[in-house]
């Protein structure tokens, strides 16, 4: 664990030193080799830096440390965005009927009290 909060600040600094702003965003596969992890991984220490308050954004070109407010608001709408498709595919899963090995449709309705 010691070793990936290591990774997690370096790719903190590295972000910041080397790709401040949209136009400077460093691809995915590029974090991957400076920082010998897949990424999968590089989204997991995306994900834990903005929680603790790093302005590191991202957009298609890949990710970057933010040099504007515009940039992190653009981020967050991105998210936004992701979120919503995230949770209609989720209510359209839970809305689904499955076929059972017969052909029969079984219909699964699930109330989620909030």
């Amino acid at each position: 664990m010691s070793n990936n909060k290591n990774k997690i600040s370096a790719l903190c600094e590295y972000l910041k030193k080397n790709h401040t702003g949209r136009e400077n965003a460093a691809s995915s596969k590029t974090l991957e080799v400076v920082f010998h992890v897949d990424g999968r991984e590089i989204r997991r220490f995306v994900n834990q830096l903005r929680q603790k308050g790093f302005p590191i954004c991202s957009n298609t070109s890949g990710y970057y440390y933010a040099s504007t407010q515009q940039e992190i608001n653009e981020s967050i709408a991105r998210l936004n965005s992701l979120i919503t498709k995230i949770s209609n595919a989720k209510n359209g899963l839970l809305n689904s009927s499955l076929i059972d090995e017969v052909g029969v449709f079984i219909e699964i309705n699930i109330d989620i009290d909030m």
